[in-house]
């Protein structure tokens, strides 16, 4: 899978793209994922860029840099395919006249 961030460090624009491995797994999955698991990362791009950003156009400057990295991650997952479990279906069946009594019940105390 592949993944992009981006920080005002190094460390943010990688923590950036890894934080985004689970959500893109997750989207569009009904699956119970129990476990997900890293096994290899493989840096597709690393950018730097750097500007220097000054106070109203003149004053204080100062150099500031953007660090964007692309990453191909390989993941190892536990899941329980929803499709698999079978759910037994049980209907509890209560008349309108019972919940009447138990309302009423409710209300002389």
């Amino acid at each position: 899978m592949t993944v992009s961030g981006k920080g005002a460090t190094k460390q943010s624009a990688f923590s950036d793209a890894i934080s985004q491995v689970q959500r893109k797994i997750m989207a569009g999955s009904d699956d119970v994922f129990l476990q997900i698991t890293p096994t290899g990362i493989d840096v597709l791009s690393a950018t730097a860029e750097s500007y220097i950003e000054k106070f109203c156009l003149f004053f204080l400057p100062r150099k500031k840099t953007k660090y964007t990295v692309t990453l191909l991650v390989h993941v190892s997952m536990t899941v329980i395919a929803m499709s698999d479990v079978r759910f037994v279906e049980n209907q509890k069946v209560t008349t309108k006249h019972q919940k009447d009594i138990k309302k009423a019940d409710y209300k002389r105390t």
